[in-house]
Parts: structure tokens; C-alpha cells; sequence
């Protein structure tokens, strides 16, 4: 865990450091954790988890759309 106040005085090197050590670094305020960064491959690899997690969601409720790529490009010329 890095604090505010090391954040303040090192920078992104106390951040870069705790990632070395952990996938996150989390930056606590007051002793408490408040904020977590993550290297920028972990946060897209999580912003495809929670899209994908989305998607079979939505195939499960049956209002995903579901077409070949032929289709799907009539589809977008027709709404141009």
C-alpha cells in the first residue's frame, strides 16, 4: 500500500515499485485505502472481463444480437 504523503514525496516511483511487488498498487488517505492503480494491460484485460461478462449476460436473457459478419454489415448500411 502506498500513502498519499510517500505518492506526494516519490511520485509514480513509490507507485511503480508497489507494482513490482503486486498486480495493484492501492493509495490510501488517512491510513484507509481510497484509490487503486493498475498497470494500463490490467485494466484492459478487465474492461474485456466485465464486456464479456456483459455479452454472455445478455445471450442468456436472448437480447444479444447474434449474425454473420454478411449480415451485420447490410444491417450497418441500411441504418447509414
Amino acid at each position: 500500500m502506498v500513502s498519499v504523503v510517500d505518492l506526494r514525496k516519490r511520485g509514480i516511483k513509490a507507485v511503480e515499485e508497489e507494482l513490482k511487488e503486486s498486480d495493484k498498487a492501492i493509495i490510501s488517505f488517512k491510513g484507509k485505502p481510497k484509490y487503486v492503480m493498475l498497470p494500463i494491460e490490467e485494466y484492459e484485460k478487465m474492461e474485456l472481463d466485465i464486456a464479456y461478462a456483459q455479452l454472455k449476460k445478455k445471450k442468456e436473457l436472448g437480447v444479444a444480437y447474434e449474425s454473420d459478419a454478411k449480415t451485420l454489415i447490410k444491417k450497418i448500411e441500411d441504418e447509414l
